[in-house]
Protein backbone atom coordinates (compact mmCIF):
# COMPACT_ATOMS: atom_id res chain seq x y z
CA UNK A 1 0.00 0.00 0.00
CA UNK A 2 1.24 3.49 -0.90
CA UNK A 3 0.96 6.01 1.78
CA UNK A 4 -0.56 8.84 0.87
CA UNK A 5 1.12 12.42 1.38
CA UNK A 6 -0.19 15.50 0.59
CA UNK A 7 1.67 17.83 -1.94
CA UNK A 8 4.21 20.63 0.16
CA UNK A 9 3.02 19.03 3.57
CA UNK A 10 5.22 16.44 5.43
CA UNK A 11 4.55 12.94 6.22
CA UNK A 12 1.27 12.60 8.81
CA UNK A 13 2.47 9.96 11.20
CA UNK A 14 -0.99 8.60 12.44
CA UNK A 15 -1.47 8.56 9.06
CA UNK A 16 1.44 6.06 8.30
CA UNK A 17 1.13 4.35 11.42
CA UNK A 18 -2.71 3.16 10.32
CA UNK A 19 -1.97 2.46 7.08
CA UNK A 20 0.82 0.40 8.93
CA UNK A 21 -1.66 -0.94 11.08
CA UNK A 22 -4.08 -2.08 7.58
CA UNK A 23 -1.22 -3.65 6.14
CA UNK A 24 0.08 -6.02 8.44
CA UNK A 25 -2.44 -6.73 11.11
CA UNK A 26 -5.33 -8.23 9.31
CA UNK A 27 -3.16 -11.23 7.82
CA UNK A 28 -2.35 -12.55 11.00
CA UNK A 29 -6.14 -13.21 11.46
CA UNK A 30 -6.12 -15.00 8.64
CA UNK A 31 -2.71 -16.82 8.77
CA UNK A 32 -3.43 -17.78 12.36
CA UNK A 33 -7.19 -18.29 12.24
CA UNK A 34 -9.26 -17.15 14.98
CA UNK A 35 -13.08 -18.91 14.96
CA UNK A 36 -11.14 -22.49 15.88
CA UNK A 37 -8.62 -20.73 17.84
CA UNK A 38 -8.46 -20.08 22.21
CA UNK A 39 -10.71 -17.63 23.62
CA UNK A 40 -7.45 -15.20 23.53
CA UNK A 41 -7.63 -15.20 19.88
CA UNK A 42 -11.20 -14.55 19.11
CA UNK A 43 -10.59 -11.80 22.26
CA UNK A 44 -8.53 -9.94 20.07
CA UNK A 45 -10.18 -10.38 16.87
CA UNK A 46 -12.70 -8.17 18.32
CA UNK A 47 -10.79 -5.65 20.50
CA UNK A 48 -9.05 -4.79 16.90
CA UNK A 49 -12.62 -4.88 15.47
CA UNK A 50 -13.44 -2.72 18.41
CA UNK A 51 -10.38 -0.11 18.50
CA UNK A 52 -11.03 0.17 14.51
CA UNK A 53 -15.55 1.25 15.05
CA UNK A 54 -13.99 3.61 18.40
CA UNK A 55 -11.02 5.36 16.18
CA UNK A 56 -13.57 5.82 12.77
CA UNK A 57 -16.18 7.00 15.52
CA UNK A 58 -13.71 9.65 17.30
CA UNK A 59 -12.29 10.70 13.48
CA UNK A 60 -15.48 11.29 11.99
CA UNK A 61 -16.62 13.63 15.35
CA UNK A 62 -14.18 15.60 14.17
CA UNK A 63 -15.02 15.83 10.68
CA UNK A 64 -18.64 17.08 11.74
CA UNK A 65 -17.08 19.20 14.11
CA UNK A 66 -14.58 21.00 11.30
CA UNK A 67 -17.71 21.43 8.90
CA UNK A 68 -18.25 25.10 8.78
CA UNK A 69 -20.53 27.16 7.05
CA UNK A 70 -24.80 27.75 6.58
CA UNK A 71 -25.06 26.45 2.60
CA UNK A 72 -26.89 23.46 1.92
CA UNK A 73 -23.95 21.70 1.26
CA UNK A 74 -21.61 22.29 4.67
CA UNK A 75 -24.90 21.23 6.78
CA UNK A 76 -25.16 18.08 5.08
CA UNK A 77 -21.46 17.54 5.54
CA UNK A 78 -22.06 18.30 9.20
CA UNK A 79 -25.16 15.65 9.23
CA UNK A 80 -23.22 12.98 7.50
CA UNK A 81 -20.19 12.97 9.50
CA UNK A 82 -22.35 13.29 12.61
CA UNK A 83 -24.40 10.03 11.01
CA UNK A 84 -21.52 8.43 10.56
CA UNK A 85 -20.21 9.03 14.09
CA UNK A 86 -23.21 7.83 15.75
CA UNK A 87 -22.77 4.44 13.28
CA UNK A 88 -19.11 4.45 14.71
CA UNK A 89 -20.40 3.97 18.31
CA UNK A 90 -23.24 2.07 17.24
CA UNK A 91 -20.36 -0.57 15.73
CA UNK A 92 -18.17 -0.53 18.56
CA UNK A 93 -21.54 -1.55 20.73
CA UNK A 94 -21.98 -4.56 18.90
CA UNK A 95 -18.10 -5.78 18.75
CA UNK A 96 -18.05 -4.74 22.67
CA UNK A 97 -21.25 -7.03 22.56
CA UNK A 98 -19.97 -9.94 21.31
CA UNK A 99 -16.63 -9.68 23.61
CA UNK A 100 -19.20 -9.74 26.81
CA UNK A 101 -21.15 -12.27 25.17
CA UNK A 102 -18.58 -14.47 24.85
CA UNK A 103 -17.19 -14.50 28.79
CA UNK A 104 -20.63 -14.96 29.23
CA UNK A 105 -21.36 -17.73 27.82
CA UNK A 106 -19.98 -21.56 27.35
CA UNK A 107 -16.94 -22.77 26.98
CA UNK A 108 -16.89 -23.65 23.49
CA UNK A 109 -19.28 -21.46 21.38
CA UNK A 110 -19.09 -19.74 17.68
CA UNK A 111 -17.02 -16.54 17.22
CA UNK A 112 -20.05 -14.73 16.41
CA UNK A 113 -22.88 -14.24 18.81
CA UNK A 114 -26.15 -13.92 16.43
CA UNK A 115 -28.61 -12.03 19.67
CA UNK A 116 -30.52 -8.87 19.62
CA UNK A 117 -27.57 -6.08 20.33
CA UNK A 118 -25.60 -7.94 18.10
CA UNK A 119 -27.18 -7.86 15.15
CA UNK A 120 -29.05 -4.98 15.40
CA UNK A 121 -26.52 -2.69 16.25
CA UNK A 122 -24.14 -2.62 12.92
CA UNK A 123 -27.46 -2.88 11.12
CA UNK A 124 -28.72 0.12 13.07
CA UNK A 125 -24.98 1.87 11.94
CA UNK A 126 -25.39 0.88 8.63
CA UNK A 127 -29.07 2.62 8.49
CA UNK A 128 -27.73 5.67 9.90
CA UNK A 129 -24.68 6.28 7.77
CA UNK A 130 -26.92 5.58 4.23
CA UNK A 131 -29.60 7.93 5.87
CA UNK A 132 -26.68 10.79 5.99
CA UNK A 133 -25.61 9.68 2.27
CA UNK A 134 -28.97 10.34 1.25
CA UNK A 135 -29.85 13.78 2.83
CA UNK A 136 -27.06 15.54 1.37
CA UNK A 137 -27.80 17.61 -1.46
CA UNK A 138 -26.75 16.90 -4.72
CA UNK A 139 -25.65 18.73 -7.66
CA UNK A 140 -27.82 19.70 -10.49
CA UNK A 141 -26.25 17.55 -13.68
CA UNK A 142 -28.52 16.81 -16.50
CA UNK A 143 -30.09 13.16 -16.43
CA UNK A 144 -29.21 12.51 -12.61
CA UNK A 145 -32.47 11.16 -12.12
CA UNK A 146 -32.26 8.83 -15.54
CA UNK A 147 -28.67 7.72 -14.31
CA UNK A 148 -29.39 6.82 -10.76
CA UNK A 149 -32.33 4.61 -12.16
CA UNK A 150 -30.11 2.63 -14.24
CA UNK A 151 -27.10 2.22 -11.41
CA UNK A 152 -30.46 1.11 -9.13
CA UNK A 153 -31.56 -1.55 -12.14
CA UNK A 154 -27.87 -2.95 -11.96
CA UNK A 155 -27.16 -2.94 -8.44
CA UNK A 156 -30.69 -4.97 -8.51
CA UNK A 157 -30.06 -7.77 -10.88
CA UNK A 158 -26.32 -8.13 -8.68
CA UNK A 159 -28.76 -7.80 -5.27
CA UNK A 160 -30.53 -10.68 -6.86
CA UNK A 161 -27.43 -12.96 -5.84
CA UNK A 162 -27.69 -12.03 -2.26
CA UNK A 163 -30.85 -13.30 -1.95
CA UNK A 164 -31.06 -16.55 0.39
CA UNK A 165 -34.65 -17.93 -0.01
CA UNK A 166 -35.59 -19.99 4.02
CA UNK A 167 -35.71 -23.58 4.31
CA UNK A 168 -39.46 -24.78 4.61
CA UNK A 169 -42.84 -25.29 2.13
CA UNK A 170 -44.37 -21.89 1.15
CA UNK A 171 -46.95 -20.34 3.07
CA UNK A 172 -47.40 -17.10 5.66
CA UNK A 173 -43.93 -17.94 7.68
CA UNK A 174 -41.88 -18.43 5.48
CA UNK A 175 -43.42 -14.96 3.59
CA UNK A 176 -42.21 -13.53 6.57
CA UNK A 177 -38.60 -15.12 6.42
CA UNK A 178 -38.08 -14.17 2.77
CA UNK A 179 -39.08 -10.28 3.90
CA UNK A 180 -36.79 -10.48 6.28
CA UNK A 181 -33.70 -11.79 4.28
CA UNK A 182 -34.74 -9.05 1.56
CA UNK A 183 -34.79 -6.73 4.37
CA UNK A 184 -31.08 -7.34 5.73
CA UNK A 185 -29.37 -8.99 2.41
CA UNK A 186 -29.95 -7.53 -0.66
CA UNK A 187 -32.27 -4.07 0.65
CA UNK A 188 -29.41 -2.21 2.75
CA UNK A 189 -27.05 -3.24 0.17
CA UNK A 190 -29.65 -1.69 -2.43
CA UNK A 191 -30.13 1.71 -0.66
CA UNK A 192 -26.62 2.28 -0.24
CA UNK A 193 -25.62 1.86 -3.57
CA UNK A 194 -28.56 4.35 -4.26
CA UNK A 195 -26.83 6.34 -1.80
CA UNK A 196 -23.45 6.57 -3.27
CA UNK A 197 -24.90 6.74 -6.86
CA UNK A 198 -26.52 10.12 -6.06
CA UNK A 199 -23.47 11.49 -4.43
CA UNK A 200 -21.35 10.31 -7.28
CA UNK A 201 -23.86 11.33 -10.39
CA UNK A 202 -25.02 14.38 -8.19
CA UNK A 203 -21.29 15.99 -8.93
CA UNK A 204 -21.25 17.17 -5.41
CA UNK A 205 -19.18 14.62 -3.25
CA UNK A 206 -18.23 15.36 0.30
CA UNK A 207 -14.97 13.34 0.19
CA UNK A 208 -11.72 14.24 -1.33
CA UNK A 209 -10.65 11.49 -3.82
CA UNK A 210 -8.19 9.78 -1.97
CA UNK A 211 -10.42 9.43 0.82
CA UNK A 212 -13.29 8.20 -1.39
CA UNK A 213 -11.27 6.01 -3.42
CA UNK A 214 -10.13 4.13 0.24
CA UNK A 215 -14.02 4.13 1.74
CA UNK A 216 -14.85 2.47 -1.95
CA UNK A 217 -12.35 -0.31 -1.46
CA UNK A 218 -13.86 -0.58 2.21
CA UNK A 219 -17.29 -0.84 1.06
CA UNK A 220 -16.80 -3.29 -2.04
CA UNK A 221 -14.99 -5.45 0.27
CA UNK A 222 -17.89 -5.90 3.14
CA UNK A 223 -20.25 -5.77 0.56
CA UNK A 224 -18.61 -9.03 -0.57
CA UNK A 225 -18.38 -10.32 2.91
CA UNK A 226 -21.64 -9.91 3.39
CA UNK A 227 -22.54 -11.68 0.39
CA UNK A 228 -20.72 -15.05 1.80
CA UNK A 229 -23.32 -17.25 3.36
CA UNK A 230 -22.79 -17.09 7.31
CA UNK A 231 -21.95 -20.59 7.83
CA UNK A 232 -18.64 -20.03 5.89
CA UNK A 233 -17.49 -18.08 8.84
CA UNK A 234 -16.63 -21.02 11.02
CA UNK A 235 -12.76 -23.19 11.88
CA UNK A 236 -12.45 -23.65 8.11
CA UNK A 237 -9.15 -21.71 6.11
CA UNK A 238 -11.86 -20.14 4.54
CA UNK A 239 -13.42 -18.41 7.66
CA UNK A 240 -9.90 -17.21 9.03
CA UNK A 241 -9.36 -15.14 5.49
CA UNK A 242 -13.11 -13.69 5.73
CA UNK A 243 -12.28 -13.00 9.34
CA UNK A 244 -9.49 -11.12 7.63
CA UNK A 245 -10.92 -9.66 5.28
CA UNK A 246 -13.44 -7.78 8.11
CA UNK A 247 -10.72 -6.69 10.04
CA UNK A 248 -9.07 -4.77 6.89
CA UNK A 249 -12.42 -3.19 5.87
CA UNK A 250 -12.99 -2.04 9.16
CA UNK A 251 -9.24 -0.54 9.42
CA UNK A 252 -9.36 1.10 5.70
CA UNK A 253 -12.34 3.02 6.94
CA UNK A 254 -10.34 4.07 9.76
CA UNK A 255 -7.64 5.41 7.07
CA UNK A 256 -10.18 6.48 4.26
CA UNK A 257 -11.41 8.51 7.34
CA UNK A 258 -8.00 10.00 8.24
CA UNK A 259 -7.28 11.05 4.95
CA UNK A 260 -10.30 12.75 4.90
CA UNK A 261 -9.09 14.95 7.80
CA UNK A 262 -5.73 15.92 6.40
CA UNK A 263 -5.53 19.53 5.76
CA UNK A 264 -8.69 22.42 5.34
CA UNK A 265 -12.47 21.32 5.30
CA UNK A 266 -13.22 19.95 1.95
CA UNK A 267 -15.59 22.24 0.38
CA UNK A 268 -17.65 20.75 -2.87
CA UNK A 269 -17.99 23.43 -4.68
CA UNK A 270 -14.05 23.72 -5.10
CA UNK A 271 -13.61 20.93 -7.21
CA UNK A 272 -14.47 20.73 -10.67
CA UNK A 273 -16.78 18.00 -11.79
CA UNK A 274 -17.44 15.96 -15.10
CA UNK A 275 -20.83 16.45 -16.57
CA UNK A 276 -21.44 13.08 -17.20
CA UNK A 277 -20.40 9.95 -15.62
CA UNK A 278 -19.59 5.66 -16.85
CA UNK A 279 -21.23 4.60 -13.67
CA UNK A 280 -24.37 3.71 -15.74
CA UNK A 281 -22.58 1.60 -18.27
CA UNK A 282 -20.86 -0.18 -15.72
CA UNK A 283 -24.47 -0.46 -14.07
CA UNK A 284 -24.73 -1.88 -17.42
CA UNK A 285 -22.12 -4.40 -17.77
CA UNK A 286 -22.56 -5.99 -14.15
CA UNK A 287 -26.05 -6.53 -15.44
CA UNK A 288 -24.94 -8.50 -18.03
CA UNK A 289 -22.04 -10.27 -16.28
CA UNK A 290 -24.63 -11.04 -13.67
CA UNK A 291 -26.99 -12.62 -16.07
CA UNK A 292 -24.41 -15.03 -18.06
CA UNK A 293 -23.15 -16.40 -14.43
CA UNK A 294 -26.60 -17.10 -13.37
CA UNK A 295 -27.77 -18.68 -16.36
CA UNK A 296 -24.33 -20.48 -16.55
CA UNK A 297 -24.48 -22.12 -13.06
CA UNK A 298 -28.32 -22.32 -12.35
CA UNK A 299 -29.89 -22.37 -15.82
CA UNK A 300 -33.11 -20.87 -16.13
CA UNK A 301 -34.57 -20.31 -12.89
CA UNK A 302 -36.75 -17.58 -10.68
CA UNK A 303 -33.42 -15.94 -9.83
CA UNK A 304 -32.33 -15.73 -13.99
CA UNK A 305 -35.69 -14.69 -15.27
CA UNK A 306 -35.09 -11.70 -12.10
CA UNK A 307 -31.56 -11.14 -13.94
CA UNK A 308 -32.98 -10.84 -16.72
CA UNK A 309 -35.35 -8.49 -16.16
CA UNK A 310 -32.73 -6.06 -14.84
CA UNK A 311 -30.78 -6.48 -17.54
CA UNK A 312 -34.18 -5.78 -20.29
CA UNK A 313 -34.43 -2.54 -17.60
CA UNK A 314 -30.67 -1.60 -17.44
CA UNK A 315 -30.50 -1.80 -21.30
CA UNK A 316 -33.43 0.33 -21.77
CA UNK A 317 -32.93 2.89 -19.55
CA UNK A 318 -29.35 3.62 -21.17
CA UNK A 319 -30.45 3.72 -24.47
CA UNK A 320 -33.14 6.35 -23.45
CA UNK A 321 -30.38 8.28 -21.57
CA UNK A 322 -28.34 7.92 -25.14
CA UNK A 323 -31.62 9.25 -27.06
CA UNK A 324 -31.88 12.13 -24.44
CA UNK A 325 -28.19 13.04 -24.51
CA UNK A 326 -28.37 13.22 -28.72
CA UNK A 327 -31.27 15.60 -28.02
CA UNK A 328 -29.59 17.47 -25.72
CA UNK A 329 -26.33 18.07 -27.79
CA UNK A 330 -28.72 18.86 -30.72
CA UNK A 331 -30.13 21.55 -28.37
CA UNK A 332 -26.52 22.79 -27.23
CA UNK A 333 -25.45 22.62 -30.94
CA UNK A 334 -28.70 25.18 -31.96
CA UNK A 335 -27.39 27.13 -28.55
CA UNK A 336 -23.96 27.14 -30.08
CA UNK A 337 -24.56 28.20 -33.19
CA UNK A 338 -27.74 30.96 -32.16
CA UNK A 339 -24.62 32.28 -29.82
CA UNK A 340 -22.22 32.42 -32.55
CA UNK A 341 -24.85 34.25 -34.85
CA UNK A 342 -25.12 36.85 -31.95
CA UNK A 343 -21.55 37.50 -31.04
CA UNK A 344 -20.32 38.12 -34.89
CA UNK A 345 -23.55 40.23 -34.79
CA UNK A 346 -21.70 41.99 -31.76
CA UNK A 347 -18.62 42.06 -33.78
CA UNK A 348 -19.86 43.44 -36.71
CA UNK A 349 -22.50 46.00 -35.88
CA UNK A 350 -22.53 49.32 -33.75
CA UNK A 351 -24.30 48.36 -30.43
CA UNK A 352 -25.96 51.56 -30.15
CA UNK A 353 -27.40 51.92 -33.67
CA UNK A 354 -27.03 48.73 -35.14
CA UNK A 355 -25.31 49.73 -38.53
CA UNK A 356 -22.43 48.10 -39.52
CA UNK A 357 -19.26 49.08 -37.72
CA UNK A 358 -15.87 50.05 -39.20
CA UNK A 359 -14.92 46.11 -39.23
CA UNK A 360 -17.89 45.07 -41.10
CA UNK A 361 -17.82 48.43 -43.54
CA UNK A 362 -13.58 47.68 -44.46
CA UNK A 363 -14.55 43.72 -44.90
CA UNK A 364 -17.18 44.69 -47.53
CA UNK A 365 -15.76 47.63 -48.81
CA UNK A 366 -12.48 45.86 -49.66
CA UNK A 367 -14.85 43.14 -51.12
CA UNK A 368 -16.75 45.34 -52.99
CA UNK A 369 -13.36 46.98 -54.96
CA UNK A 370 -12.17 43.38 -56.12
CA UNK A 371 -15.53 43.33 -58.07
CA UNK A 372 -16.73 46.70 -59.74
CA UNK A 373 -15.86 50.44 -59.03
CA UNK A 374 -17.27 51.51 -55.68
CA UNK A 375 -18.21 55.09 -54.17
CA UNK A 376 -17.95 55.73 -50.37
CA UNK A 377 -19.76 58.69 -49.07
CA UNK A 378 -18.45 59.54 -45.37
CA UNK A 379 -20.33 61.62 -43.39
CA UNK A 380 -19.82 63.85 -39.91
CA UNK A 381 -22.14 65.45 -38.03
CA UNK A 382 -21.18 69.36 -37.74
CA UNK A 383 -21.73 70.70 -33.56
CA UNK A 384 -22.45 67.52 -32.30
CA UNK A 385 -20.86 68.37 -29.02
CA UNK A 386 -22.74 71.31 -27.78
CA UNK A 387 -25.96 68.52 -28.89
CA UNK A 388 -24.53 66.87 -25.86
CA UNK A 389 -23.43 69.45 -23.79
CA UNK A 390 -26.84 71.05 -23.97
CA UNK A 391 -29.58 68.22 -24.14
CA UNK A 392 -27.39 65.82 -22.64
CA UNK A 393 -25.95 62.01 -23.39
CA UNK A 394 -28.56 60.32 -23.79
CA UNK A 395 -30.53 62.66 -26.37
CA UNK A 396 -27.56 62.89 -28.35
CA UNK A 397 -27.54 59.05 -28.64
CA UNK A 398 -30.70 59.29 -29.87
CA UNK A 399 -29.41 61.86 -32.44
CA UNK A 400 -27.20 59.10 -33.20
CA UNK A 401 -29.90 56.87 -33.86
CA UNK A 402 -32.29 58.87 -35.98
CA UNK A 403 -29.44 59.79 -38.11
CA UNK A 404 -28.43 56.01 -38.77
CA UNK A 405 -32.74 55.35 -39.48
CA UNK A 406 -32.37 58.38 -41.97
CA UNK A 407 -29.36 57.15 -43.99
CA UNK A 408 -30.97 54.05 -44.28
CA UNK A 409 -33.93 55.20 -46.29
CA UNK A 410 -30.78 57.09 -48.33
CA UNK A 411 -29.44 53.74 -49.82
CA UNK A 412 -30.77 50.42 -51.48
CA UNK A 413 -30.78 46.88 -49.42
CA UNK A 414 -27.39 46.14 -50.81
CA UNK A 415 -25.49 48.77 -49.88
CA UNK A 416 -23.64 49.27 -46.48
CA UNK A 417 -24.15 52.14 -44.00
CA UNK A 418 -21.83 52.13 -41.05
CA UNK A 419 -20.99 54.37 -37.82
CA UNK A 420 -17.43 54.46 -37.98
CA UNK A 421 -17.56 55.70 -34.08
CA UNK A 422 -18.56 58.59 -32.57
CA UNK A 423 -20.43 60.96 -34.74
CA UNK A 424 -18.92 59.95 -38.23
CA UNK A 425 -20.78 57.54 -40.54
CA UNK A 426 -20.08 56.36 -43.91
CA UNK A 427 -22.06 55.10 -46.80
CA UNK A 428 -21.12 51.98 -49.36
CA UNK A 429 -22.79 51.85 -52.68
CA UNK A 430 -21.68 49.33 -55.66
CA UNK A 431 -21.73 50.21 -59.19
CA UNK A 432 -23.11 53.66 -58.68
CA UNK A 433 -23.70 55.96 -61.73
CA UNK A 434 -21.20 58.57 -61.98
CA UNK A 435 -24.20 60.94 -63.16
CA UNK A 436 -25.84 60.01 -59.80
CA UNK A 437 -22.70 60.49 -57.24
CA UNK A 438 -23.67 64.72 -56.69
CA UNK A 439 -27.51 64.00 -56.42
CA UNK A 440 -26.76 60.84 -54.13
CA UNK A 441 -24.75 63.24 -52.08
CA UNK A 442 -27.20 66.02 -51.95
CA UNK A 443 -29.61 63.63 -50.92
CA UNK A 444 -27.90 62.63 -47.47
CA UNK A 445 -26.71 65.88 -46.94
CA UNK A 446 -30.40 66.93 -47.13
CA UNK A 447 -31.83 64.00 -45.07
CA UNK A 448 -29.38 65.53 -41.81
CA UNK A 449 -30.02 69.36 -42.33
CA UNK A 450 -32.59 71.17 -40.45
CA UNK A 451 -33.89 69.58 -36.85
CA UNK A 452 -35.05 66.65 -35.13
CA UNK A 453 -38.09 66.50 -32.81
CA UNK A 454 -36.33 63.90 -29.76
CA UNK A 455 -38.99 63.64 -26.75
CA UNK A 456 -40.32 67.12 -26.77
CA UNK A 457 -36.84 68.53 -27.51
CA UNK A 458 -35.45 70.70 -30.74
CA UNK A 459 -32.17 69.21 -31.68
CA UNK A 460 -30.53 70.72 -34.70
CA UNK A 461 -28.71 68.31 -37.40
CA UNK A 462 -26.44 69.58 -40.02
CA UNK A 463 -23.64 67.01 -41.43
CA UNK A 464 -20.89 67.83 -43.87
CA UNK A 465 -20.48 64.88 -46.37
CA UNK A 466 -17.53 63.90 -48.19
CA UNK A 467 -17.25 61.81 -51.49
CA UNK A 468 -14.50 59.31 -52.66
CA UNK A 469 -14.68 56.63 -55.74
CA UNK A 470 -12.53 54.16 -56.08
CA UNK A 471 -11.77 51.64 -58.55
CA UNK A 472 -9.81 48.13 -58.30
CA UNK A 473 -6.74 48.76 -60.17
CA UNK A 474 -6.09 52.25 -58.26
CA UNK A 475 -7.03 52.13 -54.81
CA UNK A 476 -7.40 49.85 -52.23
CA UNK A 477 -9.73 50.17 -48.79
CA UNK A 478 -7.62 52.24 -46.74
CA UNK A 479 -7.03 54.65 -49.61
CA UNK A 480 -10.06 54.88 -50.74
CA UNK A 481 -11.21 55.65 -47.44
CA UNK A 482 -8.87 58.26 -46.52
CA UNK A 483 -9.90 60.09 -49.67
CA UNK A 484 -13.59 60.33 -48.82
CA UNK A 485 -12.13 61.86 -44.94
CA UNK A 486 -9.89 64.22 -46.87
CA UNK A 487 -13.18 65.81 -48.82
CA UNK A 488 -15.20 65.49 -45.89
CA UNK A 489 -12.77 67.58 -43.88
CA UNK A 490 -12.28 69.95 -46.66
CA UNK A 491 -16.13 70.49 -47.34
CA UNK A 492 -16.36 70.61 -43.35
CA UNK A 493 -13.35 73.85 -43.39
CA UNK A 494 -14.84 75.48 -46.65
CA UNK A 495 -18.61 75.40 -44.83
CA UNK A 496 -19.95 73.47 -48.39
CA UNK A 497 -22.40 70.97 -48.46
CA UNK A 498 -20.34 69.20 -50.54
CA UNK A 499 -16.98 68.70 -51.89
CA UNK A 500 -15.47 65.80 -55.04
Amino acid sequence: MTLPRAAGSRTDPRLVGLSLFAVLVPPLFGLFGVGAGPLVAQTAYWVVLTGCSVGWAVLARRLARRAAGDDPFARGARRLWWCVTAAGVLYALGDAWQIVQMFAGPSAHPIYVRDGLAMCAPLAGVVLVVAGLLLYPSGNRAGLRMDVATVMAGAISAGVLLIEPPAGRPGPEWAALLAVAVLSQPGVFLVAIFAVAKLVLGGRSPFRPRAAGVYGAAAILQAALQAVPTESYGASRLGAWLNCGNVLSSALMVVATRLQDRGRPVRPAERATRPYSFLPYVSLAVSWATGVIVLAVSGLTWRSWLVIAGIIVTTGLVAARQAAAFRRIGELLRERDELAARLTEQAFHDALTGLANRALFLRNLSGSLSRAPVTVFLIDLDDFKPVNDRFGHATGDRLLVEVGRRLRGCVGSGDTVARLGGDEFAVLVDGLDPRRREAMAAELRAALSGTVELDGVTVPLRASVGMATGRPDRHGPGTLLHEADMAMYAVKNAGRAIRR
